[in-house]
């Protein structure tokens, strides 16, 4: 009887959580998460993400501390090193394009609008361009007596550092270009023209509009839009460079997770920018073999703390009910390869207080264990962008250009998880058997 009124009350506290959870933490992230310009800059990382797992590729092979790789492949190392630099290189550029075309792309599927990509995708690249102008300096040439003038772009403000400025002037152009539009204030062409020479005039005074305003700020004001925006970027950065964040971040993932809201999307929504952008400069100076300037990027929580739900496949399979057996047995693939939604909602751990105990608590583990390590200096700072797909020892390993010790932390945290959940696996076993037996 006491052990009854004991799991009745356990059961009535884990309610009310999952209540104030739905109806006071969900709400507004969820709200932040559907801000038109959160879902830009979602929709920003995203298209970039290709190129940074690429250019990780390549930094990889170049750089694989295997001895006789290096010998193998001599100078030719820094021909492939070259191809590193193909997602944060010119990455600010990339995000002026990705801002503007997903902030058109917004308008047009939100709020049924028609406007054409192309053209102010272009002129939001031509402002970015027109505040990084090309500059001519003077040197000496090797073998020759006389200094030459070389004309090129700064790259300063291309890479990582310009990639907030970018989607500045990436939304702001657009916006603009927007207003016109919308007001008519435009040139229009007679029916009959074809629609790309009709575009191209109805483009024309928005256009003009926007350069002159970028011309203003950066070439009449002298302003340096790019540095002053980096700036102002500076201090949220290195707050979120930080142990302290990453725990909260965890932790309202799993919260998240745990009443059926996707707390990943919601959590990067927020944070996201600033974790891509860390990772970027990261990777930068990884190229150049240089020392890293962030450790708590998403590339660490990615390899880890975000380690899948194997050991919780691991531990069904070894039930002795043939509904967990049989679960465990189908999710293991996908948990092997970090698809976690089939026990999420299969199991399940979403809005079940007994599953949700041990989801939280060994990812909270797994994450303060992770700065610590990190921190003592036992454990590497990943830095390489892996697919999120490759099964969580391989991914962590090439995460960190082949570092063993990252590989054995992320299978004590395997080891760990299946020992937090098994005894709920047991409970849940011992649930499901009683009611087989009185269904008999």
């Amino acid at each position: 009887m006491k052990a009854h009124t004991r799991a009745r009350r356990k059961r009535k506290i884990m309610d009310r959580l999952t209540k104030f959870i739905e109806e006071k933490i969900a709400p507004p992230l969820i709200k932040f998460s559907q801000l038109k310009y959160v879902q830009v800059m979602q929709r920003t990382g995203l298209g970039i993400m290709s190129l940074l797992v690429i250019g990780s590729f390549f930094l990889l092979i170049a750089s694989f501390p295997y001895d006789p790789w290096l010998e193998f492949l001599g100078d030719f190392r820094w021909t492939i090193a070259a191809a590193a630099g193909v997602g944060t290189g010119v990455i600010a550029l990339y995000t002026v394009i990705t801002t503007s075309y997903a902030l058109v792309e917004y308008y047009n599927t939100h709020q049924n609008e028609n406007h054409d990509v192309v053209q102010p995708m272009i002129l939001a690249v031509a402002s970015f361009m027109l505040l990084n102008p090309a500059q001519t300096v003077s040197t000496i040439v090797e073998g020759s007596a006389d200094p030459g003038s070389f004309t090129g772009i700064p790259t300063a403000y291309l890479g990582a550092l310009g990639v907030f400025s970018a989607m500045f002037v990436g939304i702001v152009t657009v916006e603009i270009y927007r207003f016109f539009v919308n007001k008519k204030i435009v040139i229009k062409m007679p029916e009959g023209v074809p629609p790309m020479v009709s575009q191209a005039f109805i483009s024309l005074i928005p256009s003009t509009v926007v350069i002159i305003l970028w011309w203003l700020v950066g070439h009449v004001a002298g302003l340096n839009l790019p540095e002053l925006i980096a700036d102002i970027f500076r201090p949220l950065v290195k707050v979120g460079d930080s142990g302290i964040v990453v725990l909260i971040a965890t932790f309202l993932n799993r919260i998240l997770w745990s009443v059926g809201i996707h707390g990943s999307n919601i959590v990067n929504s927020v944070g996201g920018t600033f974790w891509g952008h860390m990772t970027q400069v990261n990777l930068d100076l990884a190229t150049a073999g240089e020392p890293l300037q962030y450790v708590f990027t998403s590339v660490f929580m990615d390899n880890y703390i975000w380690t899948g739900l194997f050991p919780l496949s691991l531990a069904l399979l070894m039930s002795k009910s043939p509904r967990l057996k049989g679960l465990g047995g189908l999710s293991m693939a996908a948990a092997l390869f970090n698809i976690g939604e089939p026990l999420i909602f299969g199991l399940p751990i979403m809005l079940n207080p007994l599953m949700m105990i041990p989801f939280i608590l060994s990812y909270l583990v797994l994450a303060l264990a992770s700065i610590i390590l990190v921190a003592l200096g036992w454990i590497p700072v990943p830095y390489l962008t892996i697919s999120w797909i490759t099964p969580a020892p391989l991914k962590t390993y090439l995460a960190t250009n082949g570092d063993i010790r990252a590989v054995i932390f992320v299978l004590l945290g395997w080891v760990f998880m299946f020992i937090t959940f098994y005894p709920f696996v047991k409970a849940m076993e011992k649930q499901d058997l009683k009611d087989m037996e009185e269904a008999k």
